[in-house]
């Protein structure tokens, strides 16, 4: 795996990857290690930067930062964008998921700044 980060899925049977191709590929977790080429996320730009992922508590969505300072957010079983936000004026280097109130998002950004988002 050529991965800048990696993160792993609540149900701990899955893994996603953030790769220098701008895009996250997913791999089993359990028994063997094996990439599921049916589970990937594109559309946001990366190549470079080591911008993170996290997943929502429930293991619905799956978040990424990018160069260009967007969120993107995926559906986790379709695997289709759900939202795209600017959130920052460069790269989105972080990005995390409130662990009790799913809704809320916090994100950091090369500018310097950490927001909270609803």
């Amino acid at each position: 795996i050529n991965a800048e980060y990696m993160g792993t899925h609540p149900s701990n049977k899955w893994f996603a990857a953030q790769s220098m191709d701008s895009a996250i590929y997913v791999y089993s977790s359990v028994d063997k290690f094996k990439m599921n080429k049916k589970k990937q996320f594109k559309g946001h730009m990366v190549d470079g930067f080591a911008c993170k992922i996290s997943f929502s508590p429930d293991g619905r969505y799956i978040i990424s930062g990018d160069r260009d300072g967007k969120l993107y957010i995926w559906d986790w079983a379709s695997c289709k964008l759900y939202k795209t936000m600017r959130v920052h004026d460069g790269v989105v280097i972080g990005c995390e998921w409130h662990p009790i109130e799913p809704s809320r998002v916090a994100t950091c950004g090369w500018d310097g700044s950490i927001k909270y988002w609803d």
